[in-house]
């Protein structure tokens, strides 16, 4: 006999029974979801410390690099001469990992099938690609306020003429900038980095930074102490985002105490002289890089060889005779390390910034000797121009110093930054 409410008691019990199915389905949902984000976001993290690491290891190789490219310098830099441009090869090439051979390329067999035996054997699960920039083919900001009279008068000319350039080529800037006075900002940024307080256009430098919040590490500006990095450029007084927009790809702070005529990016070479043409700055690339065209500038010589070379291309070289910027054809000693490492999407970059204080201090002990032989056989001399012999105008070194000492220890790093 069926009673009445016992249908109804059956009905709420399979009402309960769906509820429950469908919130343990519910809760299975979420918790597969949950598991799957968390998987994600563990997968990007483990891809992103191996990409870093891939980074590194391409730090780690340019250093090597780098430090093989100076023992090499230091053995065979004097035997070799004008020659010994081809030990470049030791760090200018561009090298990745793992390495790829174009179809088109001369490899044989048994060269791909060592690289790809090398390739699976090796334990990296990530990518990388490095690259090694000379350094000194570009200004050094902070010899603005060098104690070598030479030196910061040619590093201000040069940058002079940075501007010029850019008014003579750029129209918009041109119509922006055409009446601004840059000597007055590069004298900003020269008092930024000398150790005295009064400014060189007139009065006290401190006066420009009055309303300047002061952070804590730093009491005073201008601090009067060499720049840290490019970016703290922005800090000058008269600074702006389209004058650091110019300046950045052509200066450093890790410079080689003047022009390095065989390592100049092609933006420094143009803004040597308003009439240099990038025809001739095409025949001084070609002439480097060929020993049929005569290879690298010697260091003997430098700015006389370098001047008579490019005057056959129709430049006006008798500015740059009297500039007080030094010339220099020595074996880079600074460089810039660019590193890439990728594992499946994620992608780190390093950069790091090599210095050679043991190849450096001695050249600039040399100048500043050479300024005080100078000062004393012409004491009448200007003080912002050499005096009225050629020395201290044309090559920063009288003899062939493409032999260079190599540290025992690696590479110095004095800049690092990882994106």
């Amino acid at each position: 006999m069926n009673r009445p409410g016992l249908k109804n008691q059956r009905g709420v019990a399979l009402l309960m029974a769906l509820m429950a199915l469908t919130l343990l389905i519910w809760i299975s949902v979420e918790l597969s979801y949950d598991t799957s984000v968390d998987y994600v976001v563990a997968a990007n993290e483990v891809n992103e410390v191996k990409a870093y690491y891939a980074a590194k290891a391409g730090v780690e190789l340019s250093l090597l690099r780098i430090h093989l490219y100076k023992m090499a310098m230091e053995s065979l830099g004097a035997q070799l001469g004008p020659q010994a441009k081809m030990l470049d090869l030791i760090w200018s090439f561009p090298m990745m990992w793992p390495p790829t051979i174009p179809e088109d390329s001369k490899a044989t067999e048994v060269d791909r099938s060592m690289i790809n035996a090398a390739v699976g054997e090796s334990l990296m699960d990530a990518q990388y690609a490095t690259s090694i920039f000379a350094e000194g083919g570009r200004i050094d900001i902070n010899d603005l306020g060098s104690q070598v009279k030479v030196l910061a008068q040619g590093t201000k000319e040069q940058l002079l003429k940075v501007f010029r350039s850019e008014l003579e080529h750029n129209e918009d800037f041109n119509k922006k900038y055409s009446g601004y006075n840059f000597e007055e900002l590069l004298n900003n940024i020269a008092d930024y980095v000398d150790f005295d307080t009064e400014s060189r256009n007139g009065g006290d430098e401190r006066s420009q930074y009055k309303d300047l919040k002061l952070s804590d590490d730093v009491e005073v500006y201008p601090p009067n102490r060499s720049f840290i990095t490019l970016d703290e450029l922005n800090m000058v007084a008269g600074m702006n985002d389209d004058f650091y927009k110019i300046l950045k790809p052509r200066i450093t702070v890790y410079g080689v105490k003047g022009f390095n005529v065989n390592h100049a990016t092609k933006e420094m070479y143009m803004a040597l002289d308003p009439t240099m043409t990038e025809e001739a700055v095409e025949a001084v690339v070609k002439r480097i890089n060929d020993p049929n065209e005569g290879g690298p500038f010697p260091s003997k010589g430098c700015k006389e060889s370098f001047l008579q070379f490019i005057s056959g291309f129709g430049v006006d070289v008798r500015a740059l005779e009297e500039s007080a910027l030094p010339f220099i054809c020595d074996a880079e000693v600074n460089f810039r390390i660019v590193s890439d490492g990728v594992a499946i999407r994620s992608r780190k970059s390093i950069t790091a910034i090599t210095y050679d204080t043991v190849n450096l201090v001695g050249k600039y002990t040399d100048m500043l000797q050479k300024q005080v032989k100078d000062s004393e056989e012409t004491p009448t001399a200007g003080a912002g121009s050499p005096s009225g012999t050629d020395q201290g105008r044309g090559d920063a070194n009288d003899s062939d110093k493409n032999q260079i000492k190599a540290s025992k220890d690696r590479p110095s790093v004095v800049y690092w930054l990882e994106n």
